[in-house]
């Protein structure tokens, strides 16, 4: 099994005012099957996987830094994530997007046309919950004040694995 990276998005909620919430989605092709553990571990091993979210987004981490979100790497394992369904994956981001209130309609659309998309074709989709302050580095708690959302939702009708991150600098 193989996981290559393909392209990423992200949705700035700055669109619609001086909010500093996004949601980051790279997407992988997967490459031959694997089990869960195999498909997490190769996310996660992925240098694409590598990313702090407070530099630039796009652009492929060189040298490692080591980070993810607000966590050091190496305290991000397969063992913690949790298998969820896909109503979990999509009103957890829908609770988070409308903590501070309504937003217009057509952004709205835009993000859950996004997410649900990619929950359409999903035949697992699995949850990194908050690791905890032990796991965080050292500026960690400057990232995702209002949360951070992480899933990767795997897709065996389209050999896909796009890896799903919420959350604000």
């Amino acid at each position: 099994m193989k996981l290559t990276y393909r392209a990423s998005e992200v949705v700035r909620f700055r669109e619609v005012g001086s909010d500093v919430r996004w949601i980051d989605i790279k997407h992988f092709d997967l490459i031959g099957s694997g089990s869960a553990r195999d498909i997490l571990s190769a996310v996660i091993s992925n240098p694409w996987y590598d990313d702090d979210y407070a530099s630039p987004s796009g652009a492929l981490p060189v040298p490692s830094r080591g980070l993810h979100g607000p966590y050091v790497l190496d305290r991000v394992s397969v063992g913690s994530f949790m298998k969820v369904s896909t109503r979990a994956c999509f009103d957890a981001i829908e609770a988070w997007a409308g903590q501070l209130g309504p937003l217009p309609s057509a952004f709205t659309a835009k993000w859950e046309g996004l997410v649900s998309g990619l929950l359409s074709h999903a035949s697992a989709v699995y949850r990194l919950p908050s690791l905890g302050p032990t796991a965080e580095h050292e500026w960690g708690t400057h990232l995702g004040a209002m949360g951070f959302h992480e899933f990767i939702i795997v897709s065996a009708r389209s050999s896909s694995v796009a890896l799903l991150v919420a959350s604000d600098d």
